[in-house]
């Protein structure tokens, strides 16, 4: 008997040999939005002919399919939605590949009703006990998302899916995947217009409180079968717990954990599906039954088809039993608050589409630089005569302040306060800032080459004192020196002349704070260029943080310091670290002997990135090289994906805050490598509104649990590890 015919799983429509519809690996076997569906509606039963199981195809609607744009949004919702691994969201089986022409996602919940088909089957509104177990089972999904940095943005009604063993949430993203922010949402295609928010309507980006919202409006719905606006339908039992998810202020709307909570019903209270519902799952299966797929199927194949007979068996069963026990309570004990879930598969690894942003901010104004992330929580944007502040957690912009001299260094402080400040021998200051206000706590502006030496630039800050580099005019020549200050009493603790203290080229680089030492440049007078160090090796000098006295000087050998284009920089394990040309060396930071040296194929433009043990650096040809920084063993090597232009090509590289994952940032996008073997996790580049993929042009930086992306005058927020 020769096998079935299967047809390529390309991620294109066409038909199978029978003349049904088929989506990428999947038959069409029926619209799924309830009785009487038109026939561009949003989802398909559907059967994966390489296992026989059936799933539920989403499809976008037919006024956005054909939107670039939008599918990429809808394809990265999708991935990223493979993150909400709680118990009572729908498993992601399969994503259209990147480059169909019809973006669709399948999840596995077969049999299922969406809540409309559900309250339709059951002929009015759900039991009150019901309603709360479907409450509590959302209310912990959400927590969970929220806690783990997701907004849902997607959930309603039709989002909503019965099964016999719980409720299943779909529809992650897709207020984000039918609309940009700052564009109106009155209506946008595919989202359910009673559970939009009143922020979101008016083109907010989507936040926690918005799913809660969406979350009372699922619940209203279920309890009285009318859109939520109706809120004197809803029982009194309900109306405590529901009425504060629909309030139009986002403030007064309570947490999905204490909605959790008010929401519980104790052990007996008679929560299992009624009667009508479970039947309409039994006839799903009898209607759709599981077909066996040969052994010659892929092993990987034969493994889902074996799980999906197994659990068509064991619904299918319920058809012959519904008459002698739905009705006293239903299949299954139907309750969120039990102890243990469904079980669940682990979700697939898919490597490629990059992670939809968290969120995503336009900045007024030009930017001059990265963003300079202020304890863990804000990054600060500068640019012209400008600094703006925006929260991490959400992207709200806290506030803006012109002449706060942006183009020199912000430095975070304690207290959640930063340093501006204006350096030059002429005229010269710096000022402690509030983080969370922008306003200006205080001013030091002794330090003007008057009485008191010039401030040049800040090198390390540490509690409550803050070390600066400092020039006194001595005739033709600068005596520079080191001073530490207290920021509490604003007085200066100690100073230390550096002979030959600076940075060899214009620009002054940070010190390092390490093992009760700040270990500072010691490479030439500021201002003196390449002219005074010619031959010169890179020397580093070592100053006691309390009192200043000078600890150690150290040149290291092959380490030059008038190469222009070299990086030098302190490493943990008492490294300094040396790039230029095609080289990074490693020397003993303490006696400068050499340790180690690595070589790269192309030249490198741009300064390594290390955390921990792990030293990463992308040459010309965008070749990303991960070194262990303990022996200069080359872990792996990678090539981009995308071909890089121009005579010299810019790339660079950047590791996240927990250390898994290493960004790749070139002129064309940014590819996210897994830190343990390089091999590509996704890319992500920018994409505009009915545009493809656009070209990149910024910086990268990382906080706990995210990626913070400057393009433009964007800034995304994109999740990591």
């Amino acid at each position: 008997m020769e096998p079935p015919h299967v047809p390529d799983v390309d991620g294109r429509t066409g038909a199978t040999d029978d003349g049904t519809e088929r989506i990428g690996p999947y038959r069409v076997l029926a619209p799924w939005d309830g009785d009487g569906a038109a026939e561009d509606a949003r989802r398909r039963l559907a059967r994966d002919d390489r296992t026989g199981r059936i799933v539920v195809l989403t499809l976008p609607q037919p006024a956005l399919a054909e939107d670039p744009a939008y599918r990429v949004r809808f394809r990265a919702e999708a991935e990223n939605s493979r993150r909400l691994t709680g118990r009572w969201t729908a498993r992601v089986a399969d994503i259209a590949p990147a480059d169909a022409p019809l973006a669709w996602v399948a999840h596995d919940c077969f049999p299922a009703l969406t809540l409309p088909a559900a309250l339709a089957a059951h002929g009015g509104p759900l039991p009150e006990p019901v309603v709360r177990a479907l409450g509590a089972a959302l209310a912990e999904t959400l927590a969970g998302a929220h806690a783990g940095g997701l907004v849902h943005a997607g959930m309603s009604p039709s989002a909503v899916l019965l099964t016999s063993d719980g409720p299943r949430l779909t529809g992650y993203g897709l207020v984000r995947a039918a609309a940009l922010d700052r564009s109106e949402r009155a209506g946008p295609c595919g989202v359910d217009p009673t559970a939009l928010p009143p922020e979101q309507r008016a083109g907010e980006w989507p936040r926690p409180p918005g799913d809660v919202y969406a979350l009372g409006a699922v619940l209203a719905y279920a309890a009285t079968g009318r859109p939520s606006g109706d809120i004197g339908a809803l029982p009194q039992t309900l109306r405590e717990a529901i009425t504060p998810c629909l309030s139009a202020d986002p403030a007064h709307r309570p947490r999905p954990a204490a909605l959790l909570q008010a929401l519980r019903t104790p052990a007996g209270s008679g929560c299992g599906l009624p009667e009508a519902i479970a039947t309409a799952l039994a006839e799903q299966v009898a209607r759709y039954p599981m077909e066996a797929v040969p052994d010659a199927t892929e092993s990987t194949g034969r493994d889902e088809a074996r799980r999906a007979s197994r659990r068509s068996l064991a619904i299918g069963g319920l058809a012959g039993l519904a008459g002698l026990v739905l009705g006293s309570g239903g299949v299954a004990v139907w309750r969120a608050t039990a102890d243990e879930g469904p079980t669940r598969r682990a979700p697939l690894s898919v490597r490629g589409t990059a992670p939809a942003p968290l969120w995503r901010r336009d900045i007024d104004f030009g930017l001059e630089g990265p963003p300079v992330l202020a304890g863990g929580n804000v990054a600060l944007m500068a640019g012209g005569s400008a600094v703006t502040a925006v929260r991490l957690r959400d992207g709200k912009k806290l506030w803006t302040r012109e002449n706060m001299w942006p183009s020199q260094t912000l430095m975070p402080l304690a207290g959640g306060l930063f340093l501006s400040s204006r350096a030059g021998m002429a005229e010269s200051e710096f000022a402690a800032v509030s983080t969370r206000t922008g306003k200006v706590t205080w001013t030091e502006r002794r330090y003007d080459d008057g009485k008191l030496p010039a401030f040049l630039g800040p090198l390390a800050t540490r509690g409550n004192t803050l070390w600066f580099m400092a020039g006194k005019s001595e005739g033709d020549r600068v005596k520079t020196m080191v001073i530490a200050y207290d920021l509490e009493k604003r007085e200066e603790l100690w100073r230390t002349p550096l002979p030959s203290g600076g940075s060899a080229d214009d620009e002054e680089s940070p010190g390092v704070l390490s093992g009760g030492a700040l270990i500072v440049e010691n490479n030439g007078p500021p201002g003196s260029g390449f002219l005074r160090t010619e031959g010169k090796t890179w020397s580093y000098a070592a100053l006691r943080q309390r009192d200043g006295k000078k600890l150690w000087t150290r040149d290291y050998e092959g380490v030059s310091a008038e190469f222009q284009g070299a990086f030098r920089t302190v490493a943990p394990g008492d490294l300094l670290i040396a790039s230029d040309d095609k080289a990074v060396r490693a020397h003993d930071l303490t006696s400068g002997k050499r340790r180690w040296r690595f070589t790269t194929k192309g030249y490198m433009y741009t300064k390594p990135a290390i955390r921990g043990r792990t030293l990463c650096v992308t040459d010309e040809d965008s070749v990303t090289y991960a070194v262990d920084t303990r022996t200069g063993h080359p872990r792996w090597r990678r090539g981009a994906a995308v071909e890089p232009q121009g005579e010299m090509r810019y790339s660079e590289t950047v590791i996240s805050h927990a250390g898994r994952t290493v960004l790749q940032v070139n002129t064309g996008e940014i590819e996210a490598l897994n830190a343990a073997d390089g091999s590509l996790r996704w890319r992500f580049a920018p994409v505009g509104s009915g545009q493809g993929a656009g070209g990149f042009s910024g910086y990268v930086d990382t906080a706990p649990g995210m990626a913070v992306v400057v393009n433009g005058s964007s800034l995304y927020a994109l999740p990591v590890d």
